[in-house]
């Protein structure tokens, strides 16, 4: 068996323990305390009393059978009583301390019957030994065994509520981590639909530009017809993209999305559905002030984005901001970029709330805005309550922008 190294703080005890047994040998001698006089023998007994209090917590068991018997010994011989005695009490103690229940009890009923035995020796065959040592037996036994059991409770107490404390912490990141990957697969299914969009139109207008042009130059039918192709190339790699991701996330949406399962039915919403969100948020109790300026086109998967960062700020604040607050939601629409500012003036700190829920739907909405190019923005508002503001880069498409000789032609 390999022996550890004793700690620190169990040698000082140990160290300071003997110092006191030294101090009280000399106490007894100067002061004819009674009791043999102590030789070499009684010093070394008294070292071996003390020094084995250096290893109490690594190893209880022996050490509090490797105190008793030279404390026995040492009694058994008439030397005088010293505070080296302690020593078998502070092993007890940490016998109950440091090893479970059912081995403390039996390892101290086993000293206490030997200790009372060995009282009632010295009873029956001295004068100076008094009955009421063997209740004194008793409860320096009992004593410091009780508050070992009680530091041992406390211990695994303690060791209980770090181990729940890391499973909700682990279990906190397995769920946000499973929130975010959710969220990416729906971004994923919506900018599919969106872009799927984009490229049909396209293919479809490179198909008619061709068998328009078929009697025109041959390289511009060729280049149309290219462009067609790849059209429809581009569109079928990219379904089968989407389906490989939607295959991989499907646990994670199971799991996160489950209750928006039904909103997948639903037409995409864009800006236009915002005025209507924000009814709805009002006739759940939460009155939302609402401004949209800006006549710039934005493309699909942006308006989309921007729905739900404001979607997700409403729900937040009906949340956490609290009785009596009111809700302001701000989007301007600009050639270059749409801007998204909600705030609330709760009495609720979204951040707080947030942060111990695992900020799950402040990940997702920061997730979407990222994807996009967009820089997101959230925590306490001055004066009290929330705010969230969203820019997202918003450039023209190519549905919104058609070119003039094609409006003609479709005329």
């Amino acid at each position: 068996m390999d022996v550890k190294p004793p700690r620190w703080g169990d040698v000082a005890i140990a160290a300071s323990l003997l110092v006191l047994g030294l101090i009280g040998v000399h106490a007894s001698a100067r002061f004819e305390l009674g009791g043999r006089d102590i030789d070499t023998f009684g010093y070394a007994l008294l070292a071996l009393q003390v020094a084995p209090l250096a290893w109490r917590q690594r190893y209880p068991r022996l050490v509090v059978w490797a105190v008793l018997v030279p404390w026995i010994v040492s009694v058994g011989l008439g030397y005088p009583d010293t505070p080296a005695s302690l020593a078998i009490y502070l092993a007890l103690y940490g016998v109950a301390a440091y090893t479970p229940r059912r081995q403390a009890i039996a390892h101290g009923g086993a000293v206490l019957g030997i200790m009372l035995a060995w009282t009632t020796v010295g009873l029956a065959l001295t004068d100076y030994v008094p009955w009421t040592a063997l209740i004194a037996v008793v409860l320096a036994v009992v004593v410091p065994m009780m508050v070992g059991f009680v530091d041992y409770r406390r211990r695994e107490r303690l060791t209980e509520l770090e181990l729940a404390q890391e499973r909700r912490e682990q279990a906190q990141r397995v769920i946000a981590a499973d929130a975010v990957r959710a969220e990416r697969a729906r971004i994923a299914r919506e900018l599919h639909d969106v872009v799927a969009h984009e490229i049909t139109v396209m293919t479809l207008q490179a198909e008619g530009a061709r068998r328009l042009a078929r009697d025109g130059d041959p390289r511009v039918t060729q280049a149309l017809e290219t462009i067609a192709v790849s059209g429809r190339t581009g569109l079928t790699e990219m379904q089968r993209m989407i389906g490989v991701l939607r295959a991989t996330e499907q646990d994670a949406v199971d799991t996160a999305d489950r209750d928006r399962a039904t909103a997948e039915l639903e037409p995409m919403p864009s800006l236009a559905a915002i005025p209507a969100l924000a009814q709805q948020v009002e006739d759940a109790g939460l009155p939302v002030e609402l401004s949209i300026s800006g006549t710039a086109h934005v493309p699909a998967g942006v308006e989309l984005s921007a729905y739900r960062v404001v979607q997700e700020s409403l729900t937040n604040a009906m949340k956490h901001a609290g009785p009596g607050a009111r809700a302001q939601v701000s989007v301007e629409r600009q050639a270059s970029e749409v801007t998204v500012l909600v705030e609330d003036d709760g009495r609720g700190v979204i951040s707080d709330a947030a942060r111990q829920s695992g900020g799950h739907g402040l990940r997702g909405m920061a997730e979407r805005v990222h994807a996009l190019g967009g820089t997101l923005e959230y925590g306490p508002r001055a004066g009290g309550g929330f705010r969230v503001r969203a820019v997202l880069p918003s450039g023209d498409d190519q549905v919104g922008r058609r070119p003039a000789n094609a409006t003609k032609g479709g005329r």
